[in-house]
């Protein structure tokens, strides 16, 4: 019998929200499919109830009296014991800044009402899965620490043995000593594995853990606005048609350019960036990159732009060029709150061209500076805005390339500025760059 009830056991869900009958409804649905349902009518007893208790998943209505769904998310994601609670919101809004609004204080996903229960299973059971595979995952660095435990356990075992065998050196033949010899370098041979295999596990973990996070919004709105063009269409007006297929293009440029930035990233060093730099309008190209970042992350407006001497063109590969504007503004954008400006400067000089990106955002604090510039490293203030800590390693990697320099000036809730200095006589454009 017991068995059979973890057969039929799927997780245990929290349905909050106020209106009786729709957690009467939902509890009747989510029964019958073979999950554990409670219910709570009253949004501010959610964080009480998930601390004594964790579900699985919460099921959150963001229009309750006295607190709002989204005060709820930020509490619980705010509490160590719940914040890892994948949250999906129940809304009658199909409103854009709603949803924007719902993943930005830490929601996995948005559905809205009317809904089918085919759809909330549906969503259920993606974010359940995802919360699994981040247990396995957790499960198996355990095991790959033990093991690490261990080894170093056999490796203090076997220094002991070489220090016995130093002691009994004097007494044995040369055949003996050059045996001893060859056991320490074993030893150190295999402290060199362990440590390279610890950093290559640290590193993959990190690499999967970012990833995953950054391509769950996209994701979440390509499925939210397939699912609504699919249930929804004949009654979809074509200007909605349309936002929802814009929605999807955007979702999918954006998960292109994460592939594109990792692959960037990835490819091996000499291999060139384009067989030759051409003369480029700079003007052009920067009105480019700010437009692209206008569809994809509507806050462009805040971009100022100065140039100075750009009438003339400058011999750089296009795609280096976007790729280091395109990072660094993206970057201010995210880490620069709204009305704060965002300042761009571009300087052709007959020598140079300098770039300076300058915003008023949370800053970079000083221990975390001398590492930006490396790849997936996240600076420790940024919290959970979006980003995959790749953007500023492809700007080092594009200056490197073409023999200039990038520096940064920042201070902790200040702000940063980022400067670029690219020289006219430029080398062959490779991916060779010094280690950093």
């Amino acid at each position: 019998m017991v068995e059979n009830f973890m057969a039929a056991y799927k997780g245990d869900i929290l349905v909050v929200d106020d209106v009786p009958d729709n957690v009467r409804l939902l509890s009747t649905m989510l029964t019958t499919q073979g999950y554990k349902v409670r219910k709570i009518i009253k949004g501010e007893l959610t964080l009480e109830v998930a601390q004594v208790n964790p579900p699985d998943l919460i099921l959150l209505d963001i229009m309750m009296p006295n607190v709002s769904g989204f005060d709820v998310c930020r509490q619980l994601k705010a509490e160590p014991k719940t914040r890892d609670i994948p949250i999906i919101f129940l809304s009658a809004s199909d409103e854009t800044l709603d949803k924007i609004m719902a993943f930005s204080v830490g929601g996995e996903d948005y559905i809205t009402k009317p809904f089918e229960i085919r759809e909330v299973v549906a969503r259920i059971e993606n974010q359940l899965r995802v919360v699994r595979l981040q247990q396995q995952l957790i499960a198996q660095n355990y095991q790959l620490q033990q093991e690490v435990i261990e080894r170093k356990k056999a490796q203090d075992s076997l220094q002991e043995i070489n220090q016995t065998l130093e002691e009994r050196v004097q007494q044995r033949t040369a055949e003996l000593t050059q045996a001893n010899q060859q056991l320490k370098t074993l030893g150190e041979e295999l402290q060199v594995a362990l440590s390279q295999e610890q950093e290559l596990s640290c590193f993959k973990s990190r690499i999967i853990t970012t990833i995953s996070h950054e391509y769950r919004t996209p994701l979440g709105i390509i499925s939210s606005s397939t699912g609504l063009l699919e249930e929804y269409h004949d009654r979809l007006t074509p200007d909605m048609r349309n936002k929802h297929l814009k929605r999807i293009q955007d979702a999918v440029k954006h998960i292109t350019k994460l592939i594109e930035d990792v692959l960037f990233l990835n490819r091996p060093e000499g291999i060139a960036l384009a067989p030759n730099a051409t003369l480029l309008d700079l003007q052009d190209v920067t009105l480019g990159v700010v437009q692209d970042l206008q569809r994809v992350l509507l806050q462009s407006d805040r971009i100022t732009l100065e140039f100075e001497g750009c009438d003339l063109p400058f011999p750089i590969d296009r795609e280096v060029m976007q790729k280091i504007l395109s990072n660094l503004l993206s970057n201010a954008v995210k880490f620069s709150t709204a009305p704060n400006p965002i300042h761009c400067y571009l300087c052709n000089t007959p020598k140079t061209l300098t770039i300076t990106v300058v915003d008023y955002g949370i800053g970079i604090p000083l221990g975390d500076q001398s590492k930006v510039f490396t790849p997936f490293y996240r600076a420790s203030n940024v919290g959970n805005a979006p980003g995959t800590g790749i953007g500023l390693s492809v700007v080092r990697r594009c200056v490197d390339a073409c023999g200039g320099q990038v520096s940064l000036v920042s201070q902790e809730n200040q702000g940063s500025t980022f400067t670029v200095t690219l020289p006219w006589a430029m080398p062959a454009l490779s991916y060779a760059s010094s280690s950093h």
